[in-house]
């Protein structure tokens, strides 16, 4: 399996992934960059090209040549929605948004789960958040101990899978929602 960074040349590489992504195929990985209460002016599939355009906004994993799944990253500055969500909404501490890289979605359609797929593709957000400046590296994952995990459900990923990969639990901010993770460099 290889990770590349989603450039205008692999975006065909995730429409066919956009496709798989059943009832959140229309989102695009666009919806924490909407601003709360707002839709985006122009359809998703147009305003993710632009992201795109401006640089990669998360990563792609193949097998060979085929898309096997997605991973988006960015600062936290880029997510208004994911921002100003009871859940989510960043912590004290965070006072640099540019600096504050979250990993805030994963799609992996249905015949290439469980093969590690969500595990490659977050060390590769999180060594592709620190080449470009991250400080820390958050995540917003659902718990299944405490919610159920459905694939509609743990798009933003799931604890154990964070918690594994380094990853420190730091805030529950509602107690059946989402989990606030860190990653911070190791010197």
């Amino acid at each position: 399996m290889t990770v590349a960074e989603l450039d205008p040349d692999r975006w065909p590489d995730f429409l066919t992934l956009a496709r798989q992504m059943g009832g959140n195929r229309s989102c695009y990985c666009m919806w924490w960059r909407e601003e709360r209460g707002e839709r985006l002016r122009r359809p998703r599939a147009a305003a993710a090209r632009q992201v795109v355009d401006q640089g990669p906004p998360g990563l792609i994993a193949y097998d060979g040549d085929t898309p096997v799944g997605w991973c988006a990253v960015a600062p936290r500055s880029v997510y208004p929605r994911l921002n100003t969500a009871r859940d989510t909404r960043p912590l004290a501490d965070a006072d640099d948004l540019d600096r504050v890289w979250v990993v805030s979605c994963f799609f992996v359609p249905e015949p290439w789960r469980g093969r590690g797929v969500s595990r490659t593709l977050l060390a590769a957000a999180v060594d592709f958040a620190y080449r470009n400046g991250a400080t820390v590296v958050e995540g917003v994952p659902i718990d299944p101990a405490v919610v159920d995990r459905s694939p509609g459900g743990s798009y933003t990923g799931t604890l154990p899978l964070f918690l594994a990969a380094g990853f420190e639990e730091v805030a529950r901010p509602t107690p059946k929602a989402r989990v606030t993770v860190r990653h911070r460099r190791r010197r």
